[in-house]
């Protein structure tokens, strides 16, 4: 792996972090994260790719089209415009195949603590319930990077 994959997936571990702390506290993700982020790639994508530059491009824009499309027809009950967001950066900073191992690996861990949280507690929870995404986005990048970025 290059230099510049480490670069990236160091940039989304800070981003994340920031966007953990406040989804935590506050239920948000703000934008001027993303935006760092996305700047932040941007200047890395542009001199260094493993992938076709349009695949980082049209795997972002699909990304948050999709998930967009998730919220508007759940009425923003499945998935929040910041979780959205983030992914959206994800896509464009990793390409197609690497963002859906972070997709598949946040959601895993999300159900595995969700799951644990509701026998171990015995707490109600449905599908009404929200939790905040973005601590299990943040580990699905940390194992995706060990998964991937140490070949």
């Amino acid at each position: 792996m290059h230099i510049a994959e480490h670069i990236v997936f160091i940039i989304l571990i800070i981003v994340l972090i920031f966007a953990t702390i406040t989804d935590l506290r506050e239920r948000l993700i703000y934008d001027r994260f993303v935006l760092v982020g996305l700047g932040a790639v941007l200047a890395v994508r542009f001199f260094f790719r493993e992938e076709p530059w349009w695949d980082y491009l049209l795997t972002g824009l699909g990304v948050t089209f999709a998930l967009a499309t998730v919220a508007v027809v759940t009425g923003g009950k499945a998935i929040g415009g910041g979780d959205i967001k983030v992914f959206g950066l994800i896509g464009l900073a990793l390409g197609f195949e690497k963002f859906l191992l972070v997709f598949v690996l946040s959601h895993l861990l999300a159900a595995f603590f969700i799951l644990a949280r509701k026998l171990l507690r015995r707490e109600r929870i449905n599908g009404q319930t929200g939790i905040p995404f973005a601590p299990y986005i943040l580990a699905g990048v940390i194992l995706s990077y060990g998964l991937v970025g140490w070949n």
